[in-house]
């Protein structure tokens, strides 16, 4: 990864951006790569695809998705505290004392989720909070006070940025799923160079996929690909505590994860797979049960059907603010599916 290129990464990283309130990062992702493409498409969800080398009679698609999980403002009391409810699958108790950041119309306004101090906390028993326990205190008086800053519908994002630990991990709020965006990105800038692509390359990145996997379809159904990749992160099994025997073994560092199983297509996993190991590429291996939690589902029962593979980054901590995985993995995901486009053979 050149210095370029990572600080492309680190702005989508770092650019606030919840399901539904996709538009910053999207015109980050737009402004890059529109200088590598054909041209790129807006929906009327917000995706915007990439197009690359059109009009030829195959097609694939690479896809991410630029939201992130958050929270969303939901009332403010007469004390000026504010609550909230969640955008995206999060866990109730790693939220008390994270720094937030709230997005108005006129910037950010920062913050920090409180509870009951454990010294006044009178019930007998400790238990997880639930959300509707837990409160945004950014400091104001009461509630009017807090109105000339905050405002019901308000998106909320939590306080990390990009951070590089030791070697070549680096931890951040929000891998899921800038991680995807970047690569579909970098896929296209790659191939952009090519002479002889012998296919026309859609590159995606989706909104909303936190929120339901709603979004993606529409692409899917536009531009009807032959086949379509999902990036994402994943779950990886490498830190403490976590059963192997029933979620397999996959680890941060060793390679991009090629899911195989019910949902996605057998041969375009078994292609990667092969692929990975004749380049030399590092690679594991990962399987879904019939749902693959991608953007992938959707796009998969667009009008006829589209075969579909995912290919996902190992991560841990994932949907929590110190999410962290691996800078090279990211490198070998975007040359496996280089690598894999151009030596499709349809």
């Amino acid at each position: 990864m050149t210095d370029e290129q990572k600080q492309f990464l680190i702005k989508l990283l770092n650019e606030p951006a919840i399901s539904g309130f996709e538009g910053p990062v999207q015109k980050i992702w737009k402004d890059e790569v529109s200088k590598y493409c054909d041209n790129i498409h807006e929906d009327a969800h917000g995706n915007l695809t990439a197009i690359l080398n059109k009009g030829k009679d195959k097609s694939i698609m690479v896809v991410g998705h630029s939201d992130e999980i958050g929270l969303i403002v939901n009332y403010i009391n007469d004390d000026g505290f504010i609550y909230f409810k969640s955008v995206g699958g999060i866990d109730p108790s790693m939220l008390s004392s994270q720094r937030v950041r709230i997005i108005n119309k006129n910037g950010v306004v920062h913050g920090a989720i409180g509870r009951t101090s454990v010294h006044l906390d009178t019930k007998d028993e400790k238990k997880a909070p639930k959300m509707h326990e837990l409160w945004i205190d950014i400091g104001a008086e009461n509630k009017e006070e807090a109105e000339k800053y905050v405002a019901i519908g308000d998106p909320v994002v939590f306080g990390e940025d990009f951070q590089q630990l030791i070697g070549d991990s680096a931890m951040a709020r929000c891998w899921d799923n800038r991680v995807g965006i970047y690569v579909s990105a970098e896929v296209v800038k790659r191939l952009s160079k090519e002479k002889k692509l012998g296919c026309t390359v859609y590159g995606v990145s989706s909104t909303q996929e936190e929120s339901g996997l709603w979004a993606a379809r529409q692409p899917g159904y536009t531009y009807d690909p032959t086949l379509a990749i999902a990036v994402d992160v994943m779950p990886c099994t490498d830190n403490p505590g976590i059963c192997k025997e029933k979620f397999g073994d996959t680890k941060v560092g060793k390679g991009p994860v090629i899911t195989r199983g019910v949902r996605t297509n057998n041969q375009m996993s078994i292609d990667l797979i092969e692929l990975a190991k004749e380049k030399k590429i590092p690679y594991q291996v990962d399987v879904d049960q019939g749902w693959t939690a991608t953007d992938a589902d959707p796009i998969s029962m667009v009008k006829g059907g589209i075969p579909i593979g995912v290919v996902s980054l190992p991560t841990r901590y994932l949907h929590t603010s110190i999410e962290t995985l691996s800078l090279k993995d990211i490198d070998d995901t975007v040359e496996l599916l280089v690598q894999y486009i151009l030596n499709k053979k349809f």
